[in-house]
């Protein structure tokens, strides 16, 4: 969770440590990721033109460009990098664009498609306040809302406080009911320190995103208080299933999924990834397991003509996770479609942070301030990827001849310096012809 007020854990995926190692199988069923391997060959660039497209002087200064600045040197030899023209889905540029690797939180691109395609940009997930399992007792219902807010939960409260007085009811216990999601265990692929370093555990309620480690009790217990707070003597009892039928007393619709697919990719939030991603998991294949979630984002992705290496979560924590800078610049692509109107926030500048401007790629993180990349600031909107060996960058910026590019730079195997970053700056620069 990333509020304003935790300005240290704004960037997702970030550096958690001088040697992530794969993580040991655990009791939640997470299995032992693959070793990290990294690629020693070095191909040339395969560029492959579409039929009847034809490579303009733009195209070919930026082909050279690249192949001349993606040197090991600079990006060691676990690099996979594609550029795409997005009118023609025409591959300009690839240097091992097929290679798959870690991706870090530029996988959040991937639970933004899925969230978009399964729910549509206007969704909002429903909070209720239901009538419990005896007179005396309401429960809070969550619905997986990663953007509900105390506000919400305060006017709930209100009016199941005017409702139970007029009942007579002056006295009540409060119980959660976050059955929305399992009970939260680590992703194949995390390490135990991901929570709560990286992550706080993921469950069906949580007001203002606060870094608590339970945040279902957290609302139970706020909502008691604000009952309280109206006349009502009002005590946190627990956890209870909401009983089929039972009354609604008071409910609340969350954010649109505009604004929480948003706020998960300018911030590179974590937590709501993975609301995300278990949301999918439950409605395109009914099971929010993180094995039902890998499914569901599966099937997903393929009825789309899409597809990953391997998922495992959907925040790009995992250290099993692999893409391609090719599969990942392909979803980059549909996204930038006009056609596709539901994954509209994922080209918007509300939504992807804008070079040297916003969220993670603002100027006080370094990004596009270097001599060689400064003058793309304003100019490419993008996803940044943080892991303590990768650094990723994938989105999109118009060329010289005023087409959109769109392109996928990953880099695994090296540390992720502010220098490595700003190495990937300068090629989003070198795409939008600028550099």
């Amino acid at each position: 969770m990333r509020p304003a007020l935790r300005p240290t854990r704004l960037l997702t995926a970030v550096a958690i440590g001088a040697a992530l190692v794969a993580a040991p199988a655990t009791a939640s069923g997470a299995t032992t990721p693959r070793p990290y391997t990294p690629v020693v060959t070095t191909p040339r660039p395969v560029p492959v033109a579409a039929s009847g497209y034809t490579f303009s002087a733009a195209d070919q200064r930026m082909r050279t460009k690249l192949t001349q600045r993606v040197t090991t040197t600079a990006f060691g030899t676990a690099f996979s990098g594609t550029v795409i023209d997005a009118a023609s889905n025409t591959r300009i540029w690839s240097l091992r664009g097929t290679t798959t690797e870690l991706p870090a939180s530029t996988a959040k691109l991937v639970t933004a498609h899925n969230a978009l395609t399964v729910f549509g940009p206007d969704k909002r997930f429903r909070t209720s306040v239901r009538q419990g399992s005896a007179v005396d007792r309401v429960v809070v219902e969550g619905g997986g809302d990663p953007l509900l807010s105390s506000a919400a939960l305060d006017a709930m409260a209100a009016t199941t406080a005017a409702t139970l007085k007029a009942r007579g009811r002056t006295s009540i216990r409060v119980y959660v009911d976050d059955d929305v999601f399992p009970t939260p265990t680590l992703a194949p692929g995390w390490k135990t320190s991901y929570v709560p370093d990286s992550i706080t555990p993921v469950r069906g309620l949580v007001r203002d995103q606060r870094d608590v480690a339970d945040t279902s009790a957290d609302v139970g217990s706020y909502v008691a208080s604000r009952l309280k707070a109206r006349g009502v003597t009002a005590t946190y009892a627990g956890r209870e299933n909401v009983r089929s039928g039972a009354e609604t007393l008071a409910s609340s619709d969350g954010a649109t999924m505009t604004d929480i697919v948003g706020r998960m990719l300018l911030v590179s939030d974590n937590e709501i990834a993975e609301a995300l991603h278990k949301l999918v998991g439950r409605s395109a294949g009914g099971d929010a397991t993180w094995t039902g979630a890998r499914a569901a984002q599966t099937r997903v992705l393929q009825q789309a003509g899409l597809s990953v290496g391997a998922m495992y979560d959907g925040s790009g924590l995992s250290r099993s996770d692999r893409i391609s800078s090719q599969q990942l610049a392909t979803v980059m692509d549909r996204a930038v479609d006009s056609s596709h109107a539901e994954l509209a926030p994922m080209r918007s500048s509300r939504s992807l942070p804008i070079a040297g401007r916003t969220g993670t790629l603002a100027a006080k993180y370094d990004r596009f301030t270097s001599s060689a990349s400064r003058c793309a600031a304003g100019k490419v909107w993008a996803k940044t990827g943080t892991l303590s060996d990768v650094a990723s960058l994938a989105g999109y910026t118009r060329d010289p001849d005023g087409r959109i590019k769109v392109f996928a730079f990953i880099v695994n195997g090296r540390t992720s310096s502010t220098a490595l970053k700003q190495g990937l700056d300068m090629l989003a620069a070198t795409v939008n012809g600028c550099s």
